[in-house]
């Protein structure tokens, strides 16, 4: 979090140098000198921008990336992929003081997804554009449990020699919704943006299958029966775009 805020902090800064230190750059294309209005994309007619998701902890979210085709001065198909992985992994030791041999439970989830819509662009400022719109799209991925001279009981983990298990848990879903947002144009093809959505998503869970050996036994089949949930969120995510037209 004091990372976001620094960079937020920094780019809004940025903003208001250019805003008031530069007030004879370029502006949106094509825009009215007098009126300051929204009036063509004009020959540019794409936009390419990533979103810049900060987290904490093992998680690495790879920059959601967009692009957008004007079909006339209002409306614009857009196209987004996005990708995340995280990993963690919890040690256990085969002595109390931690000395000894290792055992290991790593938990890692991977997902991509594909997103696709279309946006309206009336009437802005000089330097701002705002737009709404409806997206769909897909999600795909799994979680993943994989335990090395590891076992659990009713309390917690511990060391066992031998002892292996893979869990894993594939799931898809579909999702749909509207967006609202807006780009600041730093100069004339460099923009800042903030995007709100609201959706709808219809996860699809496989059956989670898993496979256990030790020493003296092993087993495998379906821990959990395959599943389907419907739900919705509000969410601004990610906090910082970054575009470029062209």
């Amino acid at each position: 979090l004091p990372m976001l805020q620094k960079l937020t902090f920094s780019a809004f800064l940025v903003c208001l140098t250019l805003c008031f230190a530069q007030p004879l750059l370029a502006q949106k294309p094509l825009s009215s000198a007098s009126s300051g209005s929204f009036s063509s994309y004009g020959a540019h007619k794409s936009t390419i921008e990533v979103g810049l998701n900060i987290t904490e902890g093992n998680t690495i979210v790879l920059p959601k990336v967009r692009y957008r085709y004007f079909l006339n001065d209002r409306m614009a198909l857009r196209g987004t992929i996005e990708a995340a992985t995280s990993n963690d992994v919890e040690r256990v030791y085969q002595n109390p003081n931690f000395t000894g041999n290792e055992g290991t439970r790593t938990v890692s989830d991977r997902q991509w997804g594909l997103q696709t819509g279309f946006e309206y662009h009336p009437s802005g400022t000089k330097r701002l554009s705002p737009y709404f719109g409806a997206v769909v799209g897909l999600n795909a991925g799994r979680n993943k449990e994989t335990w090395k001279d590891y076992n659990v009981d009713s309390l917690e983990g511990y060391y066992e020699f031998q002892t292996k298990a893979d869990i894993t848990a594939p799931f898809l879903s579909f999702n749909f919704g509207a967006v609202a947002g807006v780009d600041f144009y730093l100069v004339e093809n460099l923009y800042l943006g903030l995007e709100m959505n609201w959706g709808m998503t219809i996860l699809n869970n496989r059956p989670t299958e898993f496979s256990f050996s030790s020493l003296s036994s092993s087993n495998s089949g379906i821990l959990e029966p395959s599943s389907r949930k419907m739900n919705s969120n509000f969410g601004a995510l990610p906090s910082i775009r970054v575009g470029w037209r062209f």
